[in-house]
């Protein structure tokens, strides 16, 4: 007797690895530090100004993480819901926390989306440091 294959079943075999993969290399990819590059809102695209040039955003493996944002560093703890694609950053002398979704990640550049409470979307834009 002949055994087939349905097509619900190839795409178990070969979709659901490739999830698991990319969902695990979404913490690898988090942890390194980045340079802050920009931000766009409502479409449009600005270049960091002259106080935030120098800006950076670090995850760090234990999870804590470190940035410095218009001359001001902070540190905390961080954490991503792999299913929402959602990183809350709390801050360790206020404790508050602040959560962005995860918009785009590559090895080279990452972009966090801010949604304000009276809903004004601000996406941070990163790439990596080269050190």
């Amino acid at each position: 007797m002949k055994k087939v294959l349905l097509p619900g079943s190839l795409f178990l075999i070969f979709f659901l690895p490739l999830r698991s993969f990319s969902q695990a290399s979404v913490n690898e990819l988090l942890i390194q530090k980045w340079k802050y590059t920009g931000i766009e809102e409502f479409s449009v695209v600005h270049p960091p100004d002259s106080m935030m040039k120098d800006d950076w955003l670090l995850f760090s493996t234990d999870g804590r993480y470190q940035s410095l944002t218009r001359g001001k560093s902070t540190s905390g703890t961080w954490k991503i819901n792999e299913a929402s694609k959602i990183i809350s950053l709390t801050d360790a002398a206020t404790k508050k926390t602040i959560s962005y979704n995860l918009k785009g990640i590559t090895p080279g550049e990452l972009t966090l989306e801010y949604q304000t409470p009276d809903l004004v979307r601000t996406k941070y834009r990163y790439t990596t440091v080269k050190e």
